[in-house]
């Protein structure tokens, strides 16, 4: 069943187990990128205001939703809201890079050098990369204050390669965004660890962040753990052609284009779009970016919304880049057979019905 915690954000350590929460609502989205609000009721939760006033700041304290030792959503606190009439308070909190990461500068205010300064990346991987992004951003866990309880990607060579200059005041998420426009996934992934402590494990990939096996899901077969299927193919943002541009102005402005072989038109009217990469000023980064928004675009958008009973299971299969096995049959409208989707966002609240944000996979 549900519990929710309260842990330090900058070291992870289990601070206390909220009592009395009535309500809740939380997105654990691919990228650490999710938002969560969660609603305690303080007049029969019989814990001192001091403490209730110390373990609900913003920043210092991180809301767990937590399925025993499972971690499915942490959320560091933004807001809090107390309403007195009914003794309610309020903690809006979003993930760790949505919360820290994007306002955290990769170098300390007072370190600063236009001229000089600058962060650096050569012949990486995208894991590298990351790491490298978030060491920098944390200081090596050695500096009070910029530590963050992170397990950091391990170290490889590639072919990423980028020089980020302090005078462009680009943040830590502006960083590991061009790690990402690079066609690289990230994610940051919440863990509880056996002593109790709440940690996040780092990963990048080149496509997409592996996880192995699939989760047998039969979708319309009496008794299925599957409710309220629908499928939706959107056609709105599908692209024929993608023309990219880079950091530049006039006819010097960086440019790229995808396909770069082929014809993307296929038997489509063309629809051919322009895209903006402002930081980018490497041609062999800005060919990646294009191509990477093209392979997104080309296809329809083929929407599966649904949701998962998860009473007596647990919401780990369900977690994001997990797989699930969908079989559907006797459908009068999806075809039969198997159709493996790829989760990248659950939502839920404190009950045992979860929805799945899912992608094709394959």
């Amino acid at each position: 069943m549900w519990e929710v915690w309260i842990h330090n954000t900058r070291s992870g350590s289990p601070e206390l187990q909220l009592p009395l929460v009535s309500s809740a609502t939380w997105t654990r989205r691919l990228g650490s990128l999710g938002s969560g609000s969660h609603e305690v009721e303080l007049s029969h939760a019989q814990v001192p205001k001091s403490l209730i006033r110390e373990i609900s700041r913003g920043n210092k304290y991180t809301v767990a939703q937590r399925w025993g030792v499972e971690c499915a959503y942490a959320g560091v606190i933004t807001n809090r809201r107390y309403i007195d009439r009914s003794s309610r308070l309020i903690l809006n909190h979003k993930e760790l890079r949505a919360a820290v990461l994007g306002a955290r500068l990769p170098h300390g205010v007072n370190e600063y050098n236009a001229a000089a300064g600058q962060r650096r990346v050569t012949d990486k991987s995208h894991a590298g990369a990351l790491r490298a992004v978030l060491s920098w951003a944390t200081k090596g866990g050695t500096v009070p204050g910029w530590e963050l309880p992170i397990d950091l990607p391990a170290d490889a060579a590639g072919g990423f390669s980028a020089t980020w200059r302090e005078e462009e005041g680009l943040t830590t998420n502006d960083l590991i965004e061009q790690i990402e426009e690079d066609g690289a996934e990230t994610d940051l992934h919440p863990y509880i660890t056996t002593d109790g402590y709440l940690r996040y494990q780092a990963k990048a990939a080149a496509v997409k962040i592996a996880t192995a096996g699939a989760f047998l899901l039969p979708a319309r077969a009496p008794g299925s753990i599957v409710l309220d299927l629908e499928t939706e193919e959107d056609y709105a943002e599908q692209m024929t052609g993608v023309l990219g541009f880079g950091n530049g102005t006039g006819q010097d402005r960086l440019s790229k284009f995808a396909p770069t072989s082929g014809d993307g038109i296929g038997d489509l009217p063309v629809r051919d779009v322009r895209v903006n990469f402002p930081d980018l000023y490497d041609p062999a980064r800005l060919q990646a970016a294009v191509n990477a928004e093209y392979a997104q675009r080309r296809p329809p958008i083929d929407q599966w919304s649904f949701s998962l009973y998860i009473g007596g299971i647990g919401p780990t299969f369900a977690a994001p880049t997990h797989l699930l096995d969908m079989h559907v049959y006797g459908s009068d409208f999806i075809n039969d057979g198997v159709h493996t989707k790829r989760v990248i966002a659950l939502s839920g609240d404190m009950g045992l019905i979860v929805k799945p944000e899912v992608q094709p996979h394959g």
